[in-house]
């Protein structure tokens, strides 16, 4: 066999592991959406088994190296989203669900949330045309953001939720979704 054929056997061979992997992080992104709209959470356990995986793989195909991006892709969700958590603008679920797939791609997870957070902006512009509320909505918002510049302080966001009203919520596992697969469709396209 010479060099080229040896090139393109594991050429193939990497594609087709990257598609598996690719398969498994959209099916748990898929089981934790049917959670989040059946029930607003995400199960833990769910969630480890990802992490689980995610980092047994990333050691798996890149030793320390891959282990050291999955920690990068693992800690890089918690570390910039804490403070919409903490604002109760994003749940605790959905950090986590970031959390697992940084855990498989690693650093590359930044992509992902940004192409999340877009689908979300989307979402949530759809949500609040067809709730007829979008004008009250922006307006709430504004006026959550002047209170907080006049107070000097970041207080937590209320919208209904905790109350039991979801008019005003997204299940952010859907934007979470969409950005995994846009951020793969991009992946394609470029290469």
């Amino acid at each position: 066999m010479n060099k080229s054929m040896i090139c393109l056997k594991s050429n193939r061979e990497n594609t087709e592991r990257r598609s598996k992997i690719q398969f498994v992080i959209i099916i748990i992104l898929i089981v934790a959406v049917i959670f989040d709209i059946r029930s607003y959470r995400i199960p833990n356990l769910l969630i480890v088994i990802g992490l689980s995986l995610g980092v047994m793989y990333s050691f798996y195909s890149n030793k320390w190296h891959g282990l050291l991006d999955a920690i990068f892709g693992i800690g890089i969700p918690v570390i910039l989203l804490f403070i919409l958590h903490q604002l109760r603008m994003l749940g605790a679920g959905d950090i986590k669900l970031f959390a697992v797939i940084g855990g498989w791609i690693g650093h590359s997870i930044v992509n992902v949330m940004i192409y999340s957070f877009v689908a979300g902006g989307i979402l949530a512009a759809i949500q609040m045309l067809c709730h007829h509320n979008l004008v009250s909505r922006m307006k709430f918002f504004w006026n959550y953001i002047q209170s907080c510049l006049q107070t000097r302080q970041v207080i937590p966001y209320e919208s209904g939720f905790d109350q039991g009203n979801t008019n005003n919520t997204i299940h952010f596992s859907v934007a979470i979704l969409f950005g995994y697969v846009s951020w793969l469709i991009e992946r394609w396209v470029v290469s």
